[in-house]
């Protein structure tokens, strides 16, 4: 699958995953598994699912319900998504030929449970295929997150600037409030950069995400890493450039800095 397949999405952000995915495509096939019964773990909307489905995969979608306060992408999905826990996969053992999950691993709280269950949906000559943050991301995600927001700052002053304008003669002659929530409140809480994944803060994650504490973690729960590598793109958590830097501008950049993200291509050790 080349990146012309499928048509561009309008936000960097989707363009990005499209990108991962078409490589992870690349990956499988380059590994025989041109077909089979995929599972995708947090389908989120479920365009990644679609785009494994038309690249000639039988696809399976989970994610956490749509009624939850953690799953925003819940009310625009475009591909038949069925809610689970975010632990126990609601399907039977031996289930799948591959599991394929990107950037969600990270957000598990009980990322033994979740795995344990992967291993057990998964056939004896399955394979993972797991896209994961890298502290490169990370990085660049906290040297961009306070110009990303000083850049959502201006944007909020001008929209309270014409809403104000707007609100005028609907503000209450007795009280003189809008009922507007307070901008120094908004600005305390977003003052240190949060935390992406489940465990730690921002600043720990750097060596969270590090490759050697992914390897460890797969190792030591018995996964073979069958083939490793860097995703080769480059971006940050708040896109900061957004649409200006093209797939290619990023793969140019990913290739002389080191891209964003780790690609683990996995299997369940053999006891021989």
């Amino acid at each position: 699958m080349t990146e012309q397949t499928v048509a561009p999405r309008s936000s960097a952000f989707e363009a990005l995953r499209l990108a991962e995915i078409q490589d992870a495509i690349i990956l499988m096939r380059k590994h025989g598994r041109t077909s089979g019964d995929l599972l995708e773990i947090g389908a989120g909307t479920g365009w990644q699912a679609q785009a494994l489905s038309q690249a000639g995969y039988r696809v399976e979608a989970i994610d956490l319900p749509a009624h939850s306060a953690n799953s925003g992408h819940a009310r625009n999905r475009k591909w038949p998504i069925r809610d689970y826990d975010g632990m126990n996969i609601p399907y039977g053992d031996a289930s799948f030929d591959i599991i394929y999950s990107s950037n969600v691993l990270e957000h598990v709280a009980d990322l033994d449970a979740l795995t344990n269950e992967m291993e057990r949906v998964l056939r004896p000559d399955g394979i993972a295929l797991h896209l994961l943050p890298n502290p490169q991301w990370r990085i660049l995600s906290l040297a961009t997150y306070y110009p990303g927001q000083a850049i959502d700052l201006l944007r909020y002053l001008r929209k309270r600037a014409s809403s104000a304008r707007a609100a005028r003669k609907e503000v209450d002659p007795k009280t003189h409030r809008s009922g507007s929530t307070s901008l120094p409140g908004k600005a305390l809480k977003r003052l240190v950069p949060p935390a992406h994944g489940s465990v730690g803060n921002a600043f720990s994650e750097i060596s969270r995400f590090s490759r050697k504490s992914w390897d460890r973690f797969f190792q030591q729960r018995g996964w073979e890493i069958i083939e490793y590598r860097n995703n080769g793109l480059i971006a940050s958590g708040d896109y900061l450039l957004g649409s200006l830097l093209d797939m290619a501008a990023r793969r140019r950049i990913g290739g002389l800095v080191g891209g964003i993200a780790h690609v683990y291509l996995l299997r369940r050790q053999r006891s021989d």
